[in-house]
């Protein structure tokens, strides 16, 4: 690298949850959201891949907490809490 790093420009990448993760492989690396290990146990609970695709640019849900950002409802949890919060969000 050019420069030391800093916030805007560092060598590690560190997603909030793994719905963000997995947004951020399938929209910037162009990556397989069936092929995906969390995108595959999504699909296979039984969220439509137009839902996750809705996701993706982080809308406003309705959940069991009330409504807001689907990316910050899922923050800073585990694959199985955030998959099993995800399966509450009103679709």
């Amino acid at each position: 690298m050019p420069n030391e790093p800093f916030t805007g420009e560092n060598g590690v990448h560190a997603s909030a949850s793994p719905l963000e993760g997995l947004a951020e492989r399938a929209n910037w690396l162009k990556a397989s959201v069936s092929k995906d290990s969390f995108g595959k146990c999504v699909l296979a609970k039984g969220v439509p891949r137009k839902t996750l695709d809705s996701w993706f640019v982080d809308p406003q849900v309705t959940h069991p907490g009330g409504k807001g950002s689907v990316f910050d409802l899922l923050e800073d949890m585990d694959a199985d809490e955030c998959l099993a919060a995800m399966l509450t969000v009103e679709r």
